[in-house]
């Protein structure tokens, strides 16, 4: 029997993720406002937005931000991060592929696998039409997620971090029958276990290009990461450049 997801409520270690360090935040911001062209004031709609590192670093730059994300654990951790960089951005506790807006947006993103993710209502594909609907004629989106072939070959059974009575004990399984890939994790301490599950579809370059350009998009560009290099077969991470048509 399959778990419930639950990996983005409180205590998740996805507020702790040692990867995700101001520096790489930075990295991805530049790459982010160099690609979609953003100029100060322009309204960019942060799909699936978590604890909020790209949405306070882009208002940070001056732009417009409304960041979404439908785990109230995530809008509370991203609105107490806004606060304390002393930025303004407007959060939204809603599911991307329920999201509407009576204003259009200049571009959107969505990183860091939020496409693909699989919750208690199922899954979330439905946003890329949902994002299509809320941009201006031209708008670009950014859209970032692991590519099959690599994480499927390189997804590592187990992991357990952290030494002694305090660890976290990952295990990872794949389901070929639709692509999905469930992470259980488990905060160990002497007080306390905290489990959580994440779950998530993998896409090949052809079924996310199928995706996109079903809602509308026309892709501009694939890259393999924030520095602008070149997609291919063993390029861990896809992202792709799209436009409104």
């Amino acid at each position: 029997m399959t778990k419930t997801p639950n990996f983005f409520t409180d205590n998740s270690p996805f507020l702790q993720h040692p990867l995700l360090t101001d520096a790489r935040t930075a990295h991805e911001v530049e790459f982010v406002v160099q690609r979609l062209a953003l100029t100060a004031g322009a309204k960019v709609l942060d799909v699936g937005c978590g604890f909020g590192r790209h949405s306070v670093a882009l208002a940070q730059r001056g732009l417009d931000v409304v960041g979404i994300d439908p785990a109230a654990a995530m809008i509370a951790a991203a609105q107490q991060k806004a606060r304390n960089a002393g930025a303004f951005v407007t959060f939204k506790q809603i599911p991307a592929e329920q999201f509407e807006s009576d204003e259009s947006f200049d571009a959107a993103i969505c990183l860091f696998t939020t496409l693909g993710q699989i919750s208690e209502t199922g899954k979330n594909s439905g946003l890329v039409q949902c994002v299509y609907d809320a941009l201006k004629p031209d708008g670009r989106f950014l859209v970032e997620v692991p590519q099959r072939e690599t994480a499927v070959s390189q997804l590592k059974p187990s992991d357990k971090f952290g030494d002694g009575e305090r660890y976290t004990a990952v295990t990872r399984q794949y389901d070929k029958s639709d692509h999905s890939v469930t992470e259980t994790f488990a905060l160990v301490s002497p007080e306390k276990t905290h489990n959580f599950v994440l779950r998530y579809r993998l896409y090949t370059q052809e079924t996310l290009a199928q995706l996109l350009e079903q809602a509308g998009f026309t892709i501009e560009a694939w890259f393999s990461d924030y520095d602008g290099s070149p997609l291919s077969a063993e390029s861990a991470t896809m992202l792709a450049l799209c436009q409104k048509c």
